[in-house]
């Protein structure tokens, strides 16, 4: 959150950062975390300081650099705030305070069916999925033969390829010729040790 946004709007509006407290249900030392930069406000926080000033939430997360830019804030306005998570762990997608290494606006209808996954390496470099950006996936424990997903192999550690299932044969497909697909099986997701997490349905690169 930019603080000095936030302090923009307490003087604007005549209040102080313990009323806010008071009113979101937000600790008031939370806010003085913030302040000093120990911690960082989570979505559904900066939710409620939206709300409780009656503004879009993107304000608080760009402040002045949308101002410097001269953006229009008015895009921001149907994107909702989605978790991105840095690593995913045995058994399905656990976005928690420890996972979560930032947020991404998506135009999606509800925030607890979507994650993006940030992508480590060049193995789908190919359609765009390089080294650094952020993909947008669907939670879903199925896909269909074209789909990219994130699927867990070996029971912690995730993945992001191409699926394609012939009979019991599933192999995870890489869109870069220098790596080799992940071959499974259908016994393997049977067993827990190979999980579908999601679907992707959006790439960003951020610059």
């Amino acid at each position: 959150m930019n603080y000095k946004k936030f302090e923009a709007l307490l003087k604007s509006n005549n209040t102080t950062a313990y009323k806010v407290a008071r009113a979101t249900g937000i600790a008031q030392s939370t806010f003085a975390d913030w302040k000093s930069g120990r911690s960082t406000p989570k979505a559904d926080k900066l939710k409620k300081i939206a709300d409780y000033f009656g503004i879009n939430v993107s304000y608080l997360i760009d402040g002045d650099e949308l101002d410097g830019l001269g953006a229009d804030t008015s895009k921001y306005s149907a994107g909702k705030l989605v978790p991105i998570i840095g690593e995913i762990r045995a058994g399905a997608p656990i976005i928690t305070d420890e996972t979560i290494i930032g947020y991404e606006q998506a135009d999606i209808d509800s925030v607890e069916d979507f994650f993006y996954l940030k992508v480590c390496g060049d193995s789908m470099k190919n359609i765009g999925m390089v080294n650094g950006s952020i993909v947008l996936f669907h939670k879903q424990q199925y896909a269909e033969n074209g789909n990219i997903v994130a699927c867990l192999v070996g029971g912690d550690s995730a993945t992001v390829k191409r699926f394609y299932r012939e009979h019991k044969r599933v192999l995870l497909l890489p869109e870069n010729e220098e790596y080799s697909p992940i071959e499974l099986s259908t016994d393997d997701f049977e067993s827990g040790e190979a999980r579908i997490l999601g679907v992707a349905v959006e790439v960003k690169i951020k610059l």
